[in-house]
């Protein structure tokens, strides 16, 4: 769309980039989190062990040791992704990291904004016969039937984006209302 006197120009795109900085403070949480109950399963000062084998503190060090594990692989990569995380353009949404490709407008049957446990995420209803043929992830897939029980659809969320959900909101405001 050409620039006139009344109206600026905008771009085709608005591409969303990464939040790096509240990344990194989860990287280093969770390397955190993880070192220390990797200290109470292995480390023996005096010949004795921190925690007892077979304790209820012994399970809970497993259970940091594994969760907080899994999540350093996947804090790091989305703290080293390089380019847009989330784009929003007429063409449709594209969150690289809920799809392979855009998801056109056309396929999207509905957006709402829910907060669960203080988080704010865009759910993402589509028509459930476009459903299959979109490029989500399988990752996406998976979340979307866990999370059915807070409604139909994929969620967004801000966290790791710039600006958060109310950047995206933004974008997806100026998308539609350049039309």
């Amino acid at each position: 769309m050409p620039a006139t006197d009344n109206a600026p120009a905008v771009a085709d795109r608005i591409d969303l980039r990464a939040a790096r900085l509240p990344l990194v403070g989860l990287l280093v949480i969770a390397c955190g989190f993880t070192a220390i109950g990797l200290v109470m399963l292995i480390a023996e000062p005096g010949g004795k062990p921190i925690v007892a084998p077979g304790s209820f503190k012994q399970f809970i060090a497993f259970v940091a040791v594994g969760f907080f594990g899994l999540c350093i692989p996947v804090l790091l990569r989305e703290v080293l992704r390089w380019g847009p995380v989330v784009s929003v353009s007429r063409q449709g949404l594209f969150d690289r990291r809920l799809s392979t490709d855009w998801i056109p407008w056309s396929a999207i049957s509905g957006l709402d904004v829910f907060t669960l446990y203080r988080q704010r995420f865009l759910r993402i209803a589509v028509l459930p016969d476009r459903d299959a043929a979109l490029p989500w992830t399988r990752r996406a897939r998976r979340i979307a039937r866990l999370n059915g029980m807070y409604g139909e659809g994929y969620w967004l969320s801000g966290q790791g984006v710039a600006g958060g959900i109310d950047a995206v909101l933004a974008a997806i405001e100026q998308v539609w209302h350049e039309d």
